[in-house]
Order: C-alpha cells, then sequence, then structure tokens
C-alpha cells in the first residue's frame, strides 16, 4: 500500500504537564499527511488543553524550541484533520467555544474505536 493510499490516525493524550511530549503528535502527523496520508488526530485526556485557545503558545518541547502551536499549524497547513473527545473537554473543565477555530469536530468515545478500526496505521502520543 502506498502513503497515498493510507489512513493514519493518531491518538494524543499528553497536554501542558508533560510538553516534552507534546509537539509528537503533530510533526509526525505532519510527516504522514506530506507523504499523501489522509491524517487525523483524536485528542483524549489532557491533549485536549493544546488547543484551547492561547494555550499551545506558551508550551515548548524543549527549551529554547519552538512552541508547541508551531506544529499544531504545521499539521494543519498539511491537511490534519483535528478532532476532540468531548469527555476530555468535560475532564478539562472546558468547552466548545475554548478550542482554536481549526478544531475540525467534537466526537464521542466511540470515535477512537472506529477511526482506530478503519486504519491502517495507528499511532499514540
Amino acid at each position: 500500500m502506498s502513503p497515498k493510499d493510507a489512513r493514519v490516525f493518531i491518538v494524543a493524550t499528553c497536554g501542558p504537564a508533560t510538553p516534552e511530549r507534546c509537539a509528537a503528535p503533530f510533526f509526525f502527523a505532519k510527516q504522514a499527511a506530506d507523504q499523501g496520508a489522509r491524517v487525523s488526530i483524536c485528542f483524549i485526556l489532557q491533549s485536549a488543553l493544546l488547543l484551547k485557545q492561547g494555550v499551545a503558545n506558551s508550551v515548548y518541547a524543549k527549551e529554547g524550541g519552538r512552541p508547541v502551536s508551531d506544529f499544531i499549524q504545521a499539521a494543519l497547513q498539511a491537511g490534519v484533520v483535528f478532532n476532540v473527545c468531548d469527555a476530555a473537554l468535560k475532564m478539562n473543565d472546558m468547552s466548545p467555544g475554548d478550542l482554536i477555530d481549526e478544531v475540525d469536530s467534537l466526537v464521542g468515545p466511540s470515535f477512537l474505536i472506529t477511526g482506530g478500526l478503519e486504519a491502517n496505521l495507528v499511532l499514540n502520543f
């Protein structure tokens, strides 16, 4: 199967409390999209906090590096689809209005199962 026929499903779990892990889902999503794969990220647990307006601007995976917001923008520009679990919003005391405009949809827990089963590759960060 060529990357152009592939579907990549990424599950993001880490948030600002573990900044060294936060850029990875966006970095790998962009790489897969650049190879022609259809890529989506499902944000669960604390990762939803990265999509709260303004938060990713102050999270750095590496001291002296770029903010996670740069990795988010690169993934979006590559065509990566962002889905946020509504349970993660509740867990983090957030509402849909707190999210950046580029979030494609709010999803329920069953979306994670369906997305994983339909994908050719599932990555978890």
